[in-house]
């Protein structure tokens, strides 16, 4: 009867421990151990995926590319589809797939705002109104060797019951109010007691206000009640950084306008090249066949016509390579396409190809130096993102600085006390009613007084105030330094386009040169009047004229492209702008409180006559210094657009 429930708790004992691996006998190893050396897969509930996979066709390949339709799509149906299908911020390259926890989302500004412990509701909370309670019963039962300790008896039995209610409440001036209720119930048997059982209920109003450390609105706003030095998280800091969230996501958005564009004409000059690889491979080809018959005639000998189909086959290889891109997937139609779909958000393949069905810019477009520089360091997300960090700095200073101050708190405290038999009933008996008594104010007693606290020398509150003021120092000196970079960056821009523009004028009229020569080349080489070196020469000549003018004129695009950049215009360019959301009737009725101390106090935590931002639902504005000023680059009536080329006869020798 004893030995089984022993017995039973051993074996639990035994199988808790568990046992080795060479004597558990329970299954044959070939059982299990297969199935849990295999990796595992997270059962995660997941929305149906977007990708439907019977639906992907298969991926384009120069074994079949009649295969594929067409798809013309204009530069602001390509902007749309980017913006309308980019949860995540997509860069070149995929690098969402090797580091998603470094991708930019749409949800990233809004994770920042709601985060619960440094986003702007959690710093609002450190001031909400605290409401603490409790209630506990207890039976106490005890035996003491000493009549004194037991209240007259050897025996203490007591039943006792402890009731907390209160509410505190931190104001941005660092003031901590209190207002808190304690009652005691107590019933035991000892006969020294007036009542058996007796009721002790207090109603205590306290309050403590700091007048160096920690006093002020600004500390607290900036700080936070619960600060320490170095650690600062009130409104304003977490509002800030909400701003350079907002900041980085703008950035990710521009960054991947600027792609979407450049991937675009990307695409068009790889369709260029392409094309003139094609018009070269068929003026080979033509030049092989002109040679086998002359060889088959006995006129040319077997290695001029080796030599010809040579420069066929060669050309070929580059009609394949610009259709389909080398191994690294730089150019080629296919690489850029699958580059362009992946930045657009489209699936992989559908069965159809993107065509570009706008033309590249060849108008001289010139901009005023110093409208944009002045544009470029007002408007660029880097330089406002900065500004950002250096007002943090700023205002993490003056929090610091208040650790160097010794705590000083006022401190007063107010109590009203009843006493009774019972808590509410029993009125007309002397101390029946503890509430009675409360409410008689028989028994109310005060202190207030002043604490102080500092440790000797504050080696931390000094050292708190002297990071602060290298790191304000340090981010000061990184935006100035960003300010170089950004007027460096935009010199280059200006250099570039200039250059871009000129050099497409030169590889026009090289091109057209070509052409001519090629053109002489052929007429000659029928007639038998000249070397086929000669012919091949002139016909590789201008398939890499034809080529490089649209590289060329592609460049210039992208000059343009990348000097709006610098600008930091490219949103504007482009008519993209970032908006709130819709605002609930509170934020509404906040606005309509907040806006008369910004009219009265002409606060303005960004900058100086700031840039429009939205002309969404709500538009942001400001009246510029000069009025006259549009904001739109002059176009030069020097140069017309340059003619589109007509390959492959000689195009127009006229050049404007």
């Amino acid at each position: 009867m004893r030995a089984g429930p022993l017995m039973v708790l051993t074996v639990g004992i035994l199988l808790a421990a568990g046992c080795r691996y060479d004597n558990c006998k329970f299954a044959p190893q070939s059982s299990y151990v297969p199935w849990v050396q295999e990796i595992e897969y997270p059962d995660a509930d997941l929305c149906e995926a977007d990708l439907a996979f019977d639906e992907l066709s298969a991926p384009p390949s120069v074994r079949h590319p009649e295969e594929l339709d067409k798809w013309p799509l204009s530069l602001d149906e390509t902007i749309q589809l980017a913006l309308a299908n980019s949860r995540v911020i997509r860069e070149i390259g995929g690098r969402v797939v090797s580091a998603p926890a470094g991708a930019t989302t749409i949800f990233d500004p809004a994770i920042r705002e709601a985060d619960p412990r440094l986003g702007v509701e959690a710093a609002l909370s450190e001031f909400d109104a605290q409401l603490t309670g409790r209630l506990f019963v207890e039976q106490s039962d005890r035996v003491f060797n000493n009549r004194f300790f037991g209240a007259g008896q050897l025996g203490l039995l007591s039943n006792t019951a402890d009731f907390n209610l209160g509410i505190g409440k931190t104001a941005a001036t660092g003031t901590q109010f209190l207002l808190e209720n304690q009652t005691n119930y107590n019933r035991n048997n000892s006969t020294v007691n007036l009542f058996g059982s007796a009721y002790d209920t207090v109603y205590q109003a306290s309050i403590r206000h700091p007048l160096l450390q920690g006093a002020g609105v600004e500390f607290n706003r900036i700080a936070g009640p619960q600060a320490s030095p170095g650690n600062y998280n009130g409104v304003l800091i977490a509002r800030i950084n909400t701003d350079i969230s907002l900041a980085d996501f703008e950035a990710a958005v521009r960054d991947l306008l600027r792609d979407v564009e450049t991937t675009y004409w990307e695409l068009y000059f790889a369709y260029r090249d392409f094309d003139a690889k094609g018009i070269g491979r068929q003026l080979a080809l033509e030049s092989w066949q002109l040679e086998k018959r002359r060889a088959d005639a006995g006129v040319r000998t077997g290695d001029q016509e080796a030599f010809a189909r040579q420069q066929y086959y060669l050309a070929q290889i580059a009609v394949e390579n610009a259709l389909s891109g080398n191994k690294n997937g730089a150019g080629g139609v296919y690489a850029v396409e699958s580059r362009l779909r992946s930045l657009l958000g489209l699936p992989a393949t559908d069965g159809r190809i993107i065509v570009p069905s706008e033309e590249p810019s060849t108008v001289d477009i010139r901009f005023d130096w110093h409208e944009s520089l002045a544009s470029a360091l007002t408007r660029r997300v880097e330089l406002r993102r900065q500004k950002w960090n250096v007002k943090r700095r700023k205002l993490e200073l003056v929090a610091a600085r208040n650790f160097k101050k010794a705590r000083v708190d006022l401190v007063g405290q107010y109590r009203w006390r009843g006493f009774g038999d019972d808590l509410f009933g029993k009125r007309n008996s002397f101390l029946g009613s503890a509430h009675d008594t409360l409410l008689d104010g028989s028994f109310q007693d005060w202190r207030f007084g002043i604490e102080v606290a500092t440790p000797v020398g504050n080696r931390v509150g000094h050292a708190a105030a002297r990071q602060a003021e290298l790191w304000l120092a340090r981010e000061q000196a990184v935006h100035d330094d960003m300010e170089r970079e950004v007027a460096s960056q935009l010199r280059a821009a200006f250099t570039e386009l200039d250059r871009a523009y000129t050099v497409s004028r030169s590889n026009y009229n090289r091109r057209i040169a070509t052409f001519i020569r090629l053109q002489a080349e052929r007429q000659r080489n029928e007639k038998g009047q000249t070397d086929l070196d000669l012919v091949l020469d002139a016909q590789r000549q201008a398939v890499d004229a034809e080529s490089s003018y649209y590289r060329a004129v592609v460049d210039y695009t992208l000059a343009l492209v990348d000097l709006q950049y610098r600008r930091g215009t490219l949103m504007d360019h482009y008519g993209v702008f970032l908006t709130e959301g819709a605002w609930s009737e509170e934020a509404h009725c906040s606005a309509a409180k907040q806006i008369q101390r910004f009219r009265r106090k002409n606060i303005n935590y960004g900058m100086t006559n700031p840039p429009p931002v939205s002309v969404g639902a709500y538009p942001q504005g400001y009246q510029a210094a000069d009025p006259s000023f549009s904001g739109v680059p002059a176009i030069s009536d020097d140069y017309a657009p340059l003619p589109p080329a007509a390959v492959p006869e000689v195009p127009d020798a006229s050049y404007p």
